[in-house]
């Protein structure tokens, strides 16, 4: 359970991090991950391999990013790869669905009441936060 608050809260300082400043402290993503590995050592949750299988899906994305041209920030795929790491890879899987979703539906949301432009960039790490508060209490 540990994990969960210390996943959240991670998430929450990045969320205000690419809120304000569209980046995010790799330090901060760095220490969290290094707080995980030691917190897995003494209430193991998952297998290494789990983990190291969640942590695949946020390098796919940093490498889409890259593919992409930068469409997704290098920063949102290092969040995942941490998220991967606390979640494994089918918990982490889920994350990214209802996190894509939720950014998805609030483009959409944009764009019909005409509020933004078509290529305006929207930080992505808070709805990954509202998507992880909303596994956890669901």
């Amino acid at each position: 359970m540990i994990q969960s608050y210390v996943l959240l809260g991670t998430l929450g300082v990045h969320s205000m991090e690419d809120l304000r400043d569209r980046k995010i402290t790799v330090t901060v993503t760095l220490f969290s991950g290094i707080l995980g590995v030691l917190l897995h050592l003494f209430f193991p949750q998952r297998s290494i391999f789990e983990m190291l299988a969640g942590m695949l899906s946020g390098a796919g994305i940093v490498l889409f990013g890259k593919l992409a041209g930068g469409k997704m920030g290098m920063g949102d795929g290092l969040v995942f790869m941490l998220t991967g790491l606390y979640l494994g890879a089918a918990d982490n899987l889920l994350l990214m669905c209802i996190s894509f979703l939720l950014a998805g539906g609030f483009g959409t949301l944009l764009l019909v009441l005409d509020c933004g432009q078509r290529n305006r960039r929207i930080p992505f790490v808070p709805f990954l936060f509202v998507a992880y508060f909303l596994m956890i209490i669901g």
